[in-house]
């Protein structure tokens, strides 16, 4: 059942459609599918990805993520690495708009204009737990303004520093955050034993994403997905032995970026369509749905501009300007957990798909950020029946 029956069906018994969740309408529906691509979409349609990656002799790290985010639909990549990597990565990926770590003022000031031009910005594979690295993290967490997901040594470094710590807290509570820990990185995160992660995997994560307010990516045979209010959004409790090689975490974290982009391009599409009709209901409805509060925002400045009314103005505008933060972040945080089901999806099909190729055992990483176009595809023509999680 598509969104759009689904509200219809649930008018039909008296419910307002505003109360309806995209979490709610995932439990409920049958399948769910990737957006097909927009026939009238240009490269900037689907994004703009910085992928912040690959220390010197990591360029295969780089290289991974790079790859499979081009692969799950991202428009356009800038890829910022080691300086001693670009001359592999230029030949590898030639798509790729490269940048060096900043170690001069100038290096520094095109990183900020890449992280200004950036719709997502990816932090970690390969990038080590060296002080530099440390540095280029917290400068990204106090300068980024779009989703951010960190993974592999981003998370270690995470870990480690209770500083950055707190400017991911903050980062979570303002923007989106996306982290996407194995369980050893998990445990490190978290402060408990393996065993304990292990054993309690679950409930320790939905504590973890809540005090973080991130969507948090559980990586295992038995996947978890917890939504930045700490509750369990999906579980995938069956994986693909193909996926077990060195780099297939690197192409998880490129997939999870270009995945969020292509939903991010039909939510847009879908905004724009709703303006062009012209009518207040469409537009309201839309926004409501959506946690978006324009057409509000335009009367409030129609009003008069009396001293005693700008005052009041002033007010009302910072409380709903408040408000509409709490309820953009909200509907980012549900679109950010559908992606990170949609790829954990997308990784398992995509390492079948290698498999048959390569066999079990053969299966290397690029293989499966190679495959990740053909798995999408299934994505967008079967969709994915997902089960209702108990809360």
């Amino acid at each position: 059942m598509h969104k759009e029956a689904l509200h219809q069906e649930i008018s039909k018994q008296g419910i307002s459609h505003h109360e309806i969740s995209d979490k709610e309408i995932l439990n409920t529906r049958d399948r769910i599918f990737l957006p097909k691509r927009n026939p009238a979409s240009h490269k900037g349609s689907y994004g703009k990805c910085l992928i912040i990656a690959g220390a010197e002799g990591m360029a295969g790290a780089a290289y991974f993520a790079a790859l499979s985010a081009y692969r799950s639909g991202t428009g356009l990549i800038k890829l910022c690495t080691a300086k001693e990597n670009q001359g592999i990565l230029q030949s590898l990926i030639p798509e790729a708009i490269l940048l060096s770590f900043p170690r001069e003022e100038k290096e520094l000031s095109d990183l900020e204009k890449a992280m200004e031009w950036a719709d997502f910005l990816l932090f970690g594979p390969g990038m080590g737990t060296e002080e530099e690295s440390k540095r280029l993290l917290q400068w990204v967490l106090q300068k980024g303004r779009v989703p951010l997901l960190i993974d592999a040594d981003g998370l270690n470094l995470l870990s480690s520093d209770s500083a950055i710590q707190a400017l991911a807290k903050e980062y979570g509570r303002s923007k989106l955050l996306f982290l996407t820990p194995h369980l050893m990185e998990f445990s490190r995160l978290s402060g408990m034993e393996l065993r304990e992660v292990e054993k309690r995997g679950e409930e320790i994560a939905k504590s973890f994403g809540k005090e973080y307010h991130c969507v948090l990516l559980l990586k295992s045979h038995k996947t978890l997905v917890i939504s930045p209010e700490g509750e369990l959004f999906y579980r995938r409790e069956k994986s693909c032995a193909a996926l077990s090689k060195g780099g297939s975490g690197d192409v998880f974290a490129g997939s999870l970026a270009g995945i969020f982009l292509v939903l991010e391009e039909e939510r847009r599409r879908k905004y724009i369509l709703a303006l062009e009709e012209r009518t207040q209901n469409s537009i309201l409805d839309f926004e409501e749905e959506r946690g978006e509060s324009s057409a509000l925002a335009l009367a409030e400045e129609r009003r008069e501009s009396s001293a005693l009314v700008l005052e009041e103005e002033r007010r009302e505008s910072s409380t709903l300007a408040s408000e509409k933060q709490r309820k953009v972040l909200k509907a980012q945080g549900e679109q950010g957990c559908i992606a990170a089901l949609l790829a954990c999806e997308a990784q398992i099909l995509a390492g079948e798909l290698a498999k048959e190729e390569w066999g079990e055992h053969g299966v290397l990483a690029r293989d499966i950020a190679n495959m990740m176009g053909k798995a999408l595809t299934v994505l967008e023509e079967q969709g994915f029946r997902p089960r209702r999680q108990e809360q």
